[in-house]
C-alpha cells in the first residue's frame, strides 16, 4: 500500500489524538448524609478525587468544602479493585493548602466500617484535636501521590463498599465532626461519581505515561520525515 504525506500525517494525528484524549479521574462529590444530620454549609461538602499520574501511579486530592462554623473531617474511606491488595499501597504527601495535621493512612481487605454500613479498604485518620492548626476543615486540601502496585490506574479506587447489613454500599465515606452550629456529627457520601477525561472532560480509559506518549510522537514525526525525504529524492 502506498502513502502520501497527507496519509502519513493522518496516522499521525490519529495517534497523537488517541493518546491526548486517553487520562482519566474519578471523582466523587459529597452532598449526601448516610448518619446523623448534615453540616450547615452549602454542598458538595467535600471532593476526592482519583488521577492517572503516569505509569504505576495515582494522585489523590482530598478537599473540605464549606462544612459550616468550625466542622472538620476526623476521617476519609475509599475502596480498592478486589483483585488487588490495599496492604501494598504507599502514600506518600505531595501538597496541601491550609493549616493541619496529616492524616495516618490504614489499609486492608474490608478492615474498616463506616458509620451504619459499609466496610473499607482504606482509611484515613485526621485529627480530632488541636484547634484550627489541627484539624482538616473548609478550604483545605491534601494531595497524595499513590503507587505499590503495577498496573495501578485511578479506576482501581472507583469500587463499592462490601455490604455490612445497614443502610447499602457506598463509594466513599467521610465522617464529619460538628462545630458551634450543628447538633451532631454526620456521615457523607457521595452525591455523585464521575469519570472523566483530563483533556475534553468526556468519560475514557487510562492514559499511558509520559514516556509513550514522547515515543509515540517521536516515531509520528521521524515517519514524517523520512517521507519527505523520499519525495525529495524523487
Amino acid at each position: 500500500m502506498k502513502l502520501n504525506l497527507k496519509s502519513v500525517l493522518g496516522i499521525a494525528t490519529v495517534s497523537l489524538a488517541g493518546v491526548l484524549t486517553s487520562s482519566a479521574d474519578v471523582s466523587y462529590d459529597f452532598g449526601q448524609v448516610s448518619g446523623g444530620s448534615a453540616p450547615t454549609g452549602t454542598p458538595p461538602w467535600a471532593q476526592a478525587v482519583f488521577s492517572d499520574a503516569g505509569a504505576n501511579t495515582v494522585q489523590l486530592t482530598l478537599t473540605a468544602g464549606d462544612l459550616g462554623s468550625s466542622a472538620f473531617i476526623s476521617c476519609w474511606y475509599f475502596n480498592l479493585n478486589p483483585s488487588l491488595a490495599p496492604t501494598s499501597l504507599n502514600f506518600t504527601v505531595s501538597g496541601s493548602t491550609g493549616a493541619f495535621t496529616d492524616p495516618t493512612v490504614q489499609t486492608g481487605p474490608n478492615g474498616f466500617k463506616a458509620g451504619p454500613d459499609g466496610k473499607f479498604d482504606i482509611l484515613l485518620n485526621f485529627a480530632t484535636t488541636g484547634g484550627d492548626s489541627a484539624l482538616f476543615g473548609s478550604g483545605d486540601s491534601l494531595t497524595y501521590t499513590i503507587t505499590g502496585i503495577t498496573g495501578l490506574t485511578a479506576d482501581d479506587f472507583n469500587w463499592l463498599s462490601t455490604s455490612a447489613g445497614g443502610s447499602g454500599a457506598y463509594d466513599s465515606a467521610a465522617h464529619v465532626q460538628p462545630g458551634s452550629d450543628a447538633p451532631c456529627p454526620a456521615w457523607i457520601n457521595p452525591t455523585t461519581t464521575s469519570v472523566f477525561n483530563e483533556i475534553n472532560d468526556q468519560r475514557g480509559p487510562g492514559v499511558p505515561d509520559g514516556a509513550s506518549t514522547m515515543a509515540l510522537l517521536g516515531a509520528s514525526l521521524t515517519a514524517i520525515e523520512a517521507f519527505r525525504r523520499k519525495l525529495r529524492s524523487r
